[in-house]
C-alpha cells in the first residue's frame, strides 16, 4: 500500500517529523538524496549537463541540494534561481554550493537561461511544490514554456510545477518525464490532468511512519489486493462461495442484465440469481445466453420493475447473501419505488446500489444499511446531493470524504480515478483506462462487487478489490480504444490470475 498526500497532509507530516527533533534542513537533505538517486538510476551523470530551475522556497532548496549531488557525481551543473526573495533554507543551500565551487548559479534574468535548458541532458523542475494554486505569472510562465519546448528530459520535484493538489492546471505547467514525490505520492500526480503531466512517478521515503490520524489517502497494489481476496481451502462447494441476487434491466436496457451477471459470475461467487421483469426474459435468454445464471422473472408493468416485486421475491423465499439493484431499471416511478422498498425490506444484507436505483434517493433518505455499497458517477451523486457534477468531479477526493462521513455505507465515486470512501477514510484506485469509458462498464463493476460481498467480504474491502480488478481487466486489453465491455468482462478472470499468481493467461476475446 502507498500513502497519498494532499498539500495539507504534506504540511502536517513535515511538521510532525520536525516535532520529533528532525530539522527542516535534515529533511531537505533526505529529499535531495532521494531525488538524486532517482535521477542517477535513470541517467549517466558523469560529463552530462544538469540544469536545475529552483523556486524561491524550500522546493527550490531541495533542487539545489540535489544539484550539489549531481555535481559531485561528475555532472556539469547549472542552477537558476529567482533574482531575489530566497527562503533561508534555499539561501543556505546556495551558499553551500558556492563554497565548493560546484558549478554556476544564475538568476532568472540571465539571457542564457533558454539556451542552457535546450543544451541540458536533464532539467530539474524545482520551482513550485505541492502547495501551488492558481495561475503562475511572469517570469515563471515563460520559464515553464521554455522547459516544455526545449528540455530533453525533465525531472519534477514533488509535483510538476503549475499543477495544484486537485490535479488542476490553470495556466502553463511543466510536463515531466519523471516526478519524484517527497514522503508520499501526491494527489496532484494521481488526479487528471496532472496525472498526464507527471510522467513516471517515484517516492522518496523519509523513513518515518505515517499516522492514520493525519487522514492520509491510500492507494493499494497487487500484493494488498491478493491478501484481501476470500480464501479458498479446496474442500468447498458452490454454497460455500455465497449467493448473489441481481435486480437489473428493463425493456429499454436488457443488456445491463447480461453485463451485471457476467461481473458477478467472474467474481468467484457460488450462485447468481438474476431477477428480471417478465417481458424481458426472452430477450435476456437470447444468444449469447448465460447458462450458469439462475433466471427468475417477476411480473412487470410495461417492461419495468414495480413495487409489488418485493413481495413476490419474499414469497419465493429466495435465499441470497448479497444483492445488486439498479443497473438498467430506468427512472420509471414504479421501478424507483421498487428499489427503495427492496432496500428497506432487506436492511441487513450487503447491497450494491447502482445506476437508476441511486435516483430513488433523490428525495428520500438513505436506508440505514451500513453494509451498502453506493456506486454513483458525478452526475448521479450531484443529482441527489444538489452539488454540481463538475465540482464533484474536480474535487472528487474532498467530496467523497465529506459525503462518506454522513453516509451509512461505502461510497464508490466512479471516474478517473475512482475514489472509494468510508467514514472519512479514502482510497484512490490506481487501475483502469479509457476502455472503461463506455456504457456497461459500471454494470460489470456492480456485479463484481456484489459477488465479492456475497462471498463474505467486508463492504469497504469488496469495493476496493472490485474497482481494482475491474480496472486491471481493462488494462489487459491490447488496445483500449476498440474493445467492448463484455470483452473486459472476459478478462476479469485473467486479472484475478495476474494479481494472485503474477502471470497473465491467454485472453480469447475474439470469441466473445
Amino acid at each position: 500500500m502507498k500513502w497519498v498526500f494532499s498539500f495539507s497532509h504534506s504540511k502536517r507530516y513535515d511538521e510532525w517529523i520536525e516535532s520529533l527533533g528532525v530539522s527542516s534542513k535534515t529533511l531537505m537533505e533526505i529529499a535531495a538524496d532521494g531525488i538524486f538517486r532517482a535521477i542517477n538510476e535513470r541517467a549517466y551523470l558523469r560529463d552530462s549537463k544538469v540544469v536545475v530551475i529552483a523556486g524561491k522556497g524550500n522546493n527550490g532548496g531541495d533542487g539545489v541540494a540535489c544539484a550539489r549531488r549531481c555535481a559531485l557525481a561528475g555532472a556539469r551543473t547549472v542552477i537558476y534561481v529567482p533574482d531575489e526573495g530566497h527562503s533561508p533554507l534555499l539561501q543556505e543551500q546556495l551558499e553551500l554550493f558556492k563554497r565548493f565551487n560546484l558549478g554556476e548559479i544564475k538568476g532568472y534574468s540571465d539571457p542564457s537561461l533558454v539556451a542552457d535548458i535546450a543544451d541540458a541532458d536533464i532539467v530539474v523542475d524545482a520551482i513550485f511544490g505541492v502547495g501551488f494554486s492558481g495561475k503562475m505569472d511572469s517570469p515563471y510562465a515563460e520559464i515553464v514554456e521554455a522547459i516544455n519546448s526545449h528540455a530533453r528530459f525533465v525531472v519534477s520535484v514533488d509535483v510538476p510545477s503549475g499543477v495544484d493538489e486537485n490535479g488542476e492546471v490553470s495556466g502553463p505547467a511543466v510536463k515531466a518525464d519523471l516526478t519524484v514525490c517527497l514522503g508520499a505520492l501526491k494527489t496532484s500526480v494521481l488526479l487528471f490532468p496532472g496525472r498526464n503531466l507527471a510522467g513516471e512517478t517515484v517516492v522518496v521515503d523519509f523513513g518515518f511512519p505515517v499516522d492514520r490520524e493525519m487522514g492520509p489517502l491510500a492507494m493499494y497494489e497487487d500484493d494488498d489486493i491478493r491478501r484481501m481476496l476470500p480464501e479458498r481451502l479446496g474442500h468447498e462447494n458452490k454454497g460455500s462461495f455465497g449467493r448473489v441476487a441481481i435486480f437489473a434491466g428493463s425493456y429499454q436496457y436488457p443488456g445491463t442484465v447480461y453485463m451485471t451477471s457476467v461481473g458477478a459470475l467472474r467474481s468467484g461467487v457460488g450462485l447468481v440469481y438474476t431477477i428480471v421483469p417478465k417481458s424481458l426474459k426472452h430477450v435476456v435468454n437470447s444468444p449469447p445466453p448465460l447458462p450458469d445464471v439462475i433466471m427468475i422473472d417477476v411480473p412487470d408493468r410495461r417492461g419495468h420493475f414495480i413495487r409489488e416485486n418485493v413481495e413476490y421475491v419474499q414469497q419465493t423465499k429466495l435465499k441470497f447473501d448479497a444483492y445488486v439493484v439498479g443497473p438498467g431499471i430506468t427512472r420509471f416511478p414504479g421501478a424507483l419505488e421498487f428499489a427503495s422498498v427492496l432496500l428497506k425490506t432487506f436492511p441487513h444484507l450487503p447491497a450494491v446500489v447502482d445506476a437508476d436505483a441511486i435516483m430513488a434517493f433523490k428525495n428520500r433518505p438513505f436506508p440505514d444499511n451500513p453494509h451498502m455499497v453506493f456506486t454513483p458517477h458525478p452526475g448521479e451523486l450531484g443529482a441527489i446531493t444538489g452539488k454540481s457534477p463538475k465540482t464533484i468531479d474536480k474535487e472528487r477526493i474532498t467530496m467523497a470524504r465529506r459525503i462518506s462521513t454522513t453516509f451509512p455505507g461505502v461510497l464508490v465515486l466512479k471516474g478517473a480515478p475512482t475514489v472509494i470512501a468510508h467514514r472519512g477514510e479514502v482510497v484512490i484506485n490506481p487501475t483502469g483506462n479509457t476502455a472503461l469509458a463506455r456504457g456497461g462498464s459500471g454494470d460489470l463493476l456492480a456485479g463484481l462487487i456484489g459477488g465479492l460481498l456475497a462471498q463474505g467480504m467486508e463492504p469497504f474491502k469488496a469495493a476496493i478489490v472490485g474497482t481494482y480488478v475491474h480496472g486491471k481487466a481493462a488494462e489487459l486489453m491490447p488496445n483500449e480504444r476498440s474493445y467492448r465491455v463484455i470483452e473486459i468482462g472476459s478478462a476479469l478472470s485473467a486479472a484475478f490470475t495476474l494479481i494472485e499468481k503474477g502471470e497473465v493467461p491467454f485472453i480469447d476475446v475474439a470469441s466473445r
